[in-house]
């Protein structure tokens, strides 16, 4: 008898961020269960059918247990990433769903990790540079301003901190000026 857990009952940490320069999503995370055997990075551009990207056995971590893997061939809009972790032959457990959302190519934001934990990350991935005050709401789904941050017109990276955010829906609305530049919806 096979188990198979589709909860999030292990943790290993998993992060993607997109690095605009060399066009890949680096993805990285942490060996913290003693009892797994294998993880295996799988990816989807769909949330539902998943491709096995990279293997690597729990005896192959480097010494702080961390392993680094990047996606050179990432979706043009969206990339769901997820950990199966492998205990043993009768034991398979997957990690929480990433997503990554790629932006345009000229003025769009990158939103990640989703879903989102402690720090929701913004990206600008546009190549004309921004004129204004970047301002970033986060609101509920009934419109509801949650958080307010301001940034220089100089940062092209934002880390919007919503650990005191519930589990949910979320919308982000960046606004430079007065005009609303990009707007997305994130789950927590």
């Amino acid at each position: 008898m096979h188990s198979i857990c589709f909860g999030f009952t292990i943790s290993p940490n998993l992060t993607a961020v997109y690095d605009q320069e060399k066009m890949v999503i680096k993805l990285s995370w942490q060996n913290n269960d003693e009892r797994t055997t294998k993880f295996v990075l799988q990816k989807s551009d769909n949330n539902y059918n998943w491709t096995d990207l990279y293997t690597i056995e729990a005896n192959e971590f480097s010494e702080r247990k961390i392993e680094k893997y990047s996606d050179k061939h990432p979706d043009a809009s969206t990339n769901y990433y997820r950990l199966k972790q492998i205990i043993d032959k009768d034991n398979i457990e997957f990690s929480q769903v990433i997503m990554v959302i790629m932006g345009q190519a000229t003025n769009s934001w990158l939103i990640y990790p989703i879903p989102v934990t402690q720090l929701l990350n913004l990206q600008y991935t546009g190549s004309d540079p921004i004129t204004d005050v970047i301002s970033v709401f986060i609101l509920n789904t009934y419109g509801k301003i949650l958080v307010r941050l301001r940034s220089s017109s100089l940062s092209r990276s934002i880390k919007v901190p919503v650990a005191n955010l519930g589990k949910g829906f979320y919308d982000v609305r960046i606004i430079i000026g007065d005009k609303i530049v990009w707007n997305q919806r994130f789950v927590k």
